[in-house]
């Protein structure tokens, strides 16, 4: 990833855009911003040349929903890790979720987890902005401080990781939300399903309850009809795993409310009939579904009524995932191999290069108010992109993650 600061010169690049595909031109960089975009730029003897022959140029990635683990659970991420695994994947921006040690639910906290990210993002150039949680140490009751949060400068509120079952709570934030202007991350879920495996094979398998997509749905049907209330509001369906939310989603922007949704690269990519029983990694919440459901978010991707990609990066300690799908926690990482698989969705023709610019990183960077800074690669702009060698291909496998590398040195 280019966030450099010095004069270069980058030749014969693709470069893509949400607007176009440009298959070759000369970029000019000078401490740090876009001087020019043109063909045959001539290279000044100061300037620092960098061959862009077969190499593509996209604006950097923005990653909306990253569990940091900042501040207090170094033992599943700390800082340097999960900002260096998003560097390693041509990210440069990420929101870190509030469910840590403390909970993200006052300024003093947030203030603990930005001492704690300070020389991370210093030492990767990756910017790490923060949720405040909708209720206190994320117990589902009280409502956190949501001004004195937003004055602070947190960029949303979310309970991920528990879906906010009281209504009168989940008024609350619509109201903090229509007045701070900041969204509402609703992980959609009522509790008391009981599954931990969307219907599939290894759950008839293992003979375990499926976790329905009710569970998921009806919370989103429940947040949209209190949404109505509050017109000013903006809500937000994280990591969306079923065709039933999709089509509620539609139907509410078809109304004029203001809902937005996301899905997982490990939700386009995988589905419930591809899971492993040694690998307690495709444990996740929500989880992957059936074939039909993974055809109905790449086309909801591809459509729009997708908005954009996250990650829902979660690492844990090895001893958390354990063996059992029964006990393992959930959660699974993403940062380093997000952008491999829109990548090869885009080789697929499931969507455009233009696109994939925009849930990648156009949209995500509006989303949190960051496009002036990330998502776009045009003169005047902040040099905020990723060069990709759109050649490769091959599978990924633990030893191409750098942050599980990291990990396993910091234990020795």
């Amino acid at each position: 990833m280019y966030h450099a600061y010095g004069h270069y010169v980058i030749k014969n690049v693709e470069l893509w855009t949400e607007r176009e595909v440009i298959a070759q031109c000369d970029l000019e960089i000078l401490d740090g911003r876009i001087r020019a975009i043109e063909n045959n730029i001539s290279v000044p003897k100061s300037a620092h040349l960098i061959d862009g022959h077969g190499w593509t140029l996209l604006p950097a990635g923005v990653d909306p929903q990253v569990h940091l683990r900042v501040p207090g659970q170094a033992e599943k991420e700390t800082a340097g890790t999960g900002l260096l695994a998003a560097l390693r994947g041509g990210i440069a921006a990420v929101l870190s979720m509030p469910n840590t040690k403390p909970t993200i639910d006052s300024v003093e906290v947030c203030e603990a987890a930005v001492l704690e990210l300070e020389e991370a993002e210093h030492l990767t150039g990756v910017k790490a902005y923060l949720t405040g949680s909708i209720s206190q140490s994320l117990k589902g009751k009280a409502a956190t401080p949501y001004k004195e949060l937003a004055r602070w400068g947190v960029r949303a509120f979310t309970d991920d990781g528990l879906g906010v079952v009281d209504d009168q709570l989940m008024r609350s934030a619509f109201q903090a939300s229509a007045e701070t202007g900041l969204p509402i991350l609703q992980h959609a879920e009522f509790p008391g399903h009981g599954g931990v495996l969307a219907a599939g094979p290894l759950q008839e398998k293992l003979g375990i309850i499926a976790y329905p997509a009710a569970a998921e749905a009806d919370m989103v049907a429940r947040d949209i009809n209190l949404l109505k209330d509050y017109p000013k509001a903006r809500y937000h369906v994280l990591h969306v795993s079923a065709q039933e939310t999709l089509e509620l989603v539609s139907a509410a922007k078809e109304q004029g409310l203001q809902v937005t949704c996301e899905v997982t690269p490990h939700h386009l990519w995988f589905s419930s009939d591809e899971i492993r029983d040694n690998c307690t990694a495709f444990k996740m919440n929500p989880p992957l579904r059936g074939k039909s459901d993974r055809q109905a978010l790449r086309r909801g991707l591809a459509d729009g009524i997708i908005d954009f990609v996250a990650t829902d990066h979660a690492p844990h300690e090895a001893s958390a995932k354990g063996q059992s799908f029964k006990t393992s926690a959930f959660g699974t990482t993403g940062l380093e191999t997000s952008l491999r698989v829109l990548l090869t969705l885009v080789r697929e023709g499931v969507m455009s290069p233009e696109r994939l610019v925009q849930v990648f990183s156009s949209q995500p960077a509006r989303f949190l108010g960051i496009d002036q800074e990330i998502g776009d690669i045009s003169p005047d702009r902040p040099m905020a992109a990723v060069l990709v060698n759109r050649r490769s291909s091959g599978v990924v496998t633990d030893d191409d993650l750098r942050e599980l590398a990291t990990a396993r040195a910091q234990k020795i």
